[in-house]
């Protein structure tokens, strides 16, 4: 998607016209009203008011001459960014505090279970919980979604936290992470793909895959956890026994899977 400046400026605090002005501060300076006018698009009629609201925020400065006319300089672009910053830390960490301590007062049910929609949202979760693992990862996973999560796996395992489960089409995966054997079933449930994220047997993430742009879902109740935590580890050991037993055996599993569920799989 697209990024324009002006849009992420905005995200900032700063008007539309702020944001052009300051932009063109920055492409020619110092400039007058009029000449900061025609470079970023704003009408005169606005120009004065935007520029004067800048300069009481104290990102631009101004310097009038014996004419009374004003010129305009802008901060240099590396105090600009430093500034928001420092703002955008001091509200993060006041927000943080905060909403934590609404959190915490609230009334909190035995379990739950909440949606997550999106690849962003589900991504940064995955990240948030790989992050405050104390002892364990356990993982069943595609692999564009782990080709995603990589460094933040890798950053666990230098810190001393194990690493266990089964990948999809990752052809070396991190040591503990088994590569799921391939055949035809498998490779028809591409589209279909999926994964599981458990922390230290305490919280659970689950869902489509990241890339797919769709939901996932997050709880702490202690049976979704044993269930999929025990459903990654017979698929771990059904690829070892595989790998063991030969073909032969996995020829055997199949057949035996749609006498099970009574469907063609």
């Amino acid at each position: 998607m697209a990024r324009d400046l002006s849009e992420i400026l905005q995200r900032f605090g700063f008007t539309q016209y702020e944001s052009k002005a300051y932009q063109a501060l920055v492409r020619s300076e110092p400039s007058n009203a009029s000449s900061i006018s025609k470079l970023s698009g704003i009408p005169r009629a606005r120009i004065y008011d935007t520029l004067e609201s800048l300069v009481e925020q104290g990102i631009v400065m101004t310097e009038e001459n014996a004419e009374g006319l004003k010129t305009y300089t802008c901060l240099p672009v590396s105090v600009f960014l430093e500034k928001i910053r420092n703002s955008w830390a001091i509200d993060f960490s006041f927000a943080e505090k905060e909403l934590k301590a609404i959190e915490n007062q609230g009334e909190k049910q035995d379990t739950y279970i909440s949606t997550l929609r999106g690849k962003d949202n589900i991504l940064a979760f995955c990240r948030i919980l790989i992050r405050r693992a104390q002892n364990q990862v356990i993982l069943s996973i595609w692999d564009t979604m782990y080709n995603e999560l990589l460094p933040d796996l890798q950053q666990a395992v230098q810190n001393g936290r194990r690493v266990r489960g089964v990948t999809f089409e990752v052809s070396q995966p991190l040591e503990g992470l088994y590569s799921h054997r391939l055949n035809d079933y498998m490779s028809s449930l591409r589209s279909e793909n999926w994964f599981i994220l458990s922390i230290d047997g305490q919280e659970l993430l689950y869902g489509h895959s990241a890339e797919r742009d769709s939901n996932a879902f997050y709880t702490d109740d202690a049976v979704h956890i044993y269930l999929l935590e025990d459903y990654v580890w017979h698929d771990v050991l059904v690829n070892r026994l595989i790998k063991e037993q030969g073909k032969q055996l996995d020829n055997w599993i199949l057949p035996e899977q749609e006498a099970f569920f009574n469907r063609k799989v």
